[in-house]
C-alpha cells in the first residue's frame, strides 16, 4: 500500500497545478506552456514510471514519480499576460520634437512601475518583505516555494511589455527594484521574484537611445536588500551601471537642465540609485534623497488611492517642496487580506486593467491644467490611458509594433486538468 504521506503530497501536487491553470485568465502559467510542447507518448511514459514496481517497499519510486509530475508541470518562469497593443502608438522620438529650452521639471515624464518586471523567474526574493505575504496568505500551510510561485507570478509581474518596448510606445522613467542574488552571484531584477541580470535591462536601454538621441530617460534604482551586498559588490554595481550607460548619463547638479543640454551633450540619461556608497564613488550617478519623490498610497481601493494622489499634486505645487523629481503612483498594491481573498483569481493585472488604468482619465480631467508631478507611472502601461491623459498619442501616427506577437493557451486548459486529474484518479485507485 502507498504510503499515506506521499500519497498526499503528489494529491496536493496535483490539485495545485489544476487550479493554478484554472484561476489564471490570461495569465496561464507554467503548466500551460509545458504541455503545448509535451507529446502523449511523455504522458505515457510518465504513467509507467509511475505504475510500475512496488511503491509500498520502495519509497523512492514514489518519490522519482513526484519529480517527473513537478518537472512535467513547473518550468522556471512566470509568464506574461497576452499583450495587447492596439491602445498605444509608436512614440519612439516624441521628445524630438519638444523647445530645446524646456526644462525637465517642466515635463511629466510618463514611467512605469517595477518596470522591469514583465519577465520574471519564479525563485523568489525572500529579502523581499513581499515574501511574507505570501507566506502568510497561504493559510498558514508549509508548501515549497516552487508550489507557491505560480500564484506569486500573479502579484509580481507588473508589465507585459519588456523595457525596449516601453521605449517604443513612449514611456522615460523607468522604476528597477535590484538586489544581488547569491545563486547565480549576478545582480537581477525583482519584484517579489528574481528577473533578468540588470546588465540586459540596461543594453536595452543603451540600443535605444544610441538609435533616438532626442530622447531622454530617467532611471530610479532602490536600496538593495540583500545582506550579502559588500562594498566590493556595490563597487561591482557602479561599474556594471558606467560600463553599459556611462557615457549617455548626465552628471549630478543640484538642479535639472534644459533637455537642449542634454541633448546637445549626448548625456539624455539620469541615473539615481538609492546607495550612499554607489553615490559617494560617482558623480554621474546621483542619489534618490532630494532628487525623486517617492509616493504611493498603498492600497487596494481606487477611491482611497486617488484621495490620496490629490492630496499628493497639492503638495508637489506647494512653496515647500524641495524635490527635483515629483513622482505620482497610479498603482493599487495588493495587501495581504486581497491576497488570501484572491489568490486564485486576483493578479495586479486585473487591478490594474479593471480598477486603477481606468480610474485615471477621471483623475486627469478633474486636475485639467494641473501638472500631474515630473513623473506619472503606472502598472501594465499598453492597458492604460496615461499617453493620452498626457498629451502625447497625437504626436504620432505610427502603429505600434511590439517585439514578436503573444500566443494564446486557453485551449490547452481543458488538457491540462484533464490530466491532472486522470493521473490523480489513478493514484486513488492503487492499493
Amino acid at each position: 500500500m502507498l504510503n499515506y504521506m506521499y500519497k498526499s503530497r503528489f494529491i496536493l501536487l496535483l490539485l495545485t497545478t489544476a487550479f493554478s491553470a484554472a484561476s489564471s485568465d490570461s495569465l496561464i502559467f507554467s503548466p500551460l506552456r509545458r504541455l503545448e510542447r509535451e507529446t502523449d507518448a511523455n504522458a505515457s511514459s510518465f504513467l509507467d514510471r509511475l505504475l510500475e514496481g512496488d511503491a509500498g517497499e520502495d519509497s523512492s519510486i514514489f518519490d522519482s514519480a513526484l519529480a517527473t509530475l513537478d518537472d512535467f508541470f513547473f518550468v522556471d518562469r512566470c509568464d506574461r499576460p497576452d499583450e495587447d497593443t492596439s491602445n498605444i502608438r509608436d512614440l519612439s522620438d516624441w521628445m524630438a520634437s519638444l523647445d530645446p529650452n524646456t526644462n525637465l521639471a517642466q515635463l511629466t515624464l510618463p514611467g512605469t512601475h517595477n518596470s522591469a518586471a514583465y519577465d520574471l523567474s519564479t525563485q523568489f526574493n525572500e529579502n523581499d518583505p513581499q515574501y511574507t505575504y505570501i507566506q502568510e496568505a497561504s493559510f498558514g500551510v508549509d508548501l515549497p516555494n516552487k508550489m507557491i510561485a505560480p500564484f506569486a507570478c500573479r502579484f509580481a509581474l507588473t508589465q507585459s511589455l519588456s523595457i525596449s518596448e516601453q521605449l517604443r510606445a513612449g514611456i522615460r522613467y523607468f522604476d528597477l527594484r535590484v538586489d544581488y542574488d547569491t545563486e547565480t552571484s549576478s545582480f537581477r531584477i525583482f519584484h517579489l521574484l528574481f528577473g533578468l541580470p540588470i546588465q540586459d535591462i540596461l543594453k536595452q536601454i543603451q540600443d535605444f537611445i544610441q538609435m533616438h538621441p532626442s530622447e531622454i530617460v530617467v532611471i530610479e534604482m532602490r536600496e538593495l536588500l540583500s545582506s550579502s551586498v559588500t562594498a566590493q559588490k556595490k563597487q561591482e554595481l557602479t561599474q556594471i551601471i558606467l560600463n553599459s550607460i556611462g557615457s549617455a548619463l548626465y552628471p549630478v547638479t543640484n538642479a535639472l537642465p534644459t533637455i537642449g543640454e542634454m541633448q546637445t551633450g549626448g548625456t539624455t540619461v539620469i541615473v539615481a540609485v538609492q546607495d550612499g556608497d554607489i553615490n559617494s564613488s560617482s558623480d554621474m550617478i546621483w542619489p534618490t534623497s532630494g532628487t525623486i519623490r517617492d509616493t504611493f498610497a498603498n492600497t487596494v481601493d481606487v477611491q482611497e488611492m486617488n484621495k490620496y494622489n490629490q492630496e499628493r499634486l497639492v503638495e508637489f505645487n506647494s512653496d515647500g517642496n524641495q524635490f527635483l523629481f515629483n513622482k505620482l503612483s497610479w498603482i493599487l498594491t495588493p495587501n495581504t487580506d486581497y491576497l488570501k481573498d484572491s489568490l486564485l483569481r486576483g493578479s495586479i493585472f486585473r487591478l490594474a486593467k479593471e480598477d486603477a488604468n481606468p480610474a485615471l482619465i477621471d483623475f486627469a480631467a478633474k486636475n485639467d491644467g494641473v501638472q500631474l508631478g515630473n513623473i506619472l507611472i503606472i502598472d501594465y502601461v499598453e492597458q492604460s490611458p496615461l499617453f493620452d491623459v498626457l498629451g502625447l498619442s497625437s504626436s504620432s501616427s505610427e502603429p505600434f509594433v511590439p517585439d514578436s506577437p503573444a500566443s494564446s493557451l486557453q485551449s490547452t486548459l481543458p488538457f491540462c486538468i484533464s490530466l491532472s486529474l486522470g493521473i490523480l484518479g489513478c493514484i486513488l485507485a492503487l492499493p
